[in-house]
């Protein structure tokens, strides 16, 4: 027997229904989110990258704008499939649940459940490449170093001190569905860094002006990049943990890259070390 439509509410929520003031205030609260588990994913790119991934969908709300997609029919039939809670939305009322700046026709609340200190242990026991970010505090800069983690092959992501949450939706935007592939771990820098070392990590962090040419440097093995912030760079203390430091060598008057495309050229030289 088929399955039956998609399960809907009866009407269509209007903007002061209460799970849409639930969703608008987990947009904007770092604490509600991470007290209650729960992330905001945005558009039709984000849902397809849940629904392909183990995430766990708790809920998803749609406007009729979605039907007027290529990929609206499948993606609302990959739903039914799924047996998930469905709601069409007044349009206006799922734009005014966004933080996206153009106005996206569907928006998935995700689960996000902390790793457990055996889950942990046993991931970063079999994990090759981790990024540690400290003091990354621009979402979206954030969310564009896990993506080039995720491409280059690194399975796990350290936030620490100072850092943007990682689940802010335009972290999660910028991430395009890495933030499903990639586990995270949210500590301090310090008890990161101790966490690596134990599970066998050299401790490489990146810096603008001094440290050894990236592309002279020995990439492979159990290896974690540690990405300072955007104005002040790597702390003295998580310097003083290091096992080295890695430059960009750059054209004279230069000053440095960004943080996330410093991290893309470094994660990228690693991945083809690897693949030697």
């Amino acid at each position: 027997m088929g399955r039956g439509p998609v399960p809907e509410d009866s009407s269509m929520l209007g903007r002061h229904h209460p799970l849409l003031r639930r969703v608008r205030a987990l947009r904007r609260d770092a604490a509600l989110r991470r007290s209650e588990g729960l992330f905001l994913a945005e558009g039709i790119h984000l849902a397809q990258e849940a629904l392909s991934s183990a995430a766990r969908i708790e809920a998803v709300f749609f406007s009729a704008r979605l039907r007027q997609f290529a990929e609206g029919p499948e993606l609302l039939a990959r739903i039914r499939a799924r047996d998930l809670a469905c709601h069409e939305v007044d349009a206006a009322a799922l734009d005014a649940a966004q933080d996206a700046r153009s106005a996206q026709p569907i928006l998935c609340l995700v689960r996000h459940e902390p790793l457990g200190q055996p889950e942990a242990a046993g991931l970063l026991d079999h994990a090759s490449l981790a990024v540690v970010l400290e003091g990354v505090q621009d979402p979206g800069n954030l969310g564009s170093i896990l993506r080039s983690a995720d491409g280059a092959g690194c399975d796990v992501g350290l936030v620490g001190d100072g850092s943007a949450d990682p689940f802010h939706p335009r972290a999660v935007r910028a991430t395009m569905g890495s933030v499903f592939r990639v586990a995270l771990l949210r500590e301090s820098s310090a008890v990161a860094l101790e966490r690596l070392r134990r599970h066998g990590f050299r401790l490489v962090g990146a810096d603008p002006h001094r440290g050894t040419d990236y592309d002279r440097a020995d990439l492979q093995g159990k290896l974690a990049f540690v990405f300072g912030g955007e104005a002040a760079g790597l702390t003295d203390p998580v310097r003083e943990r290091l096992d080295d430091l890695l430059r960009i060598p750059l054209r004279s008057g230069v000053e440095s890259l960004s943080v996330a495309a410093a991290a893309a050229v470094l994660l990228f030289e690693a991945a083809r070390q690897r693949r030697r």
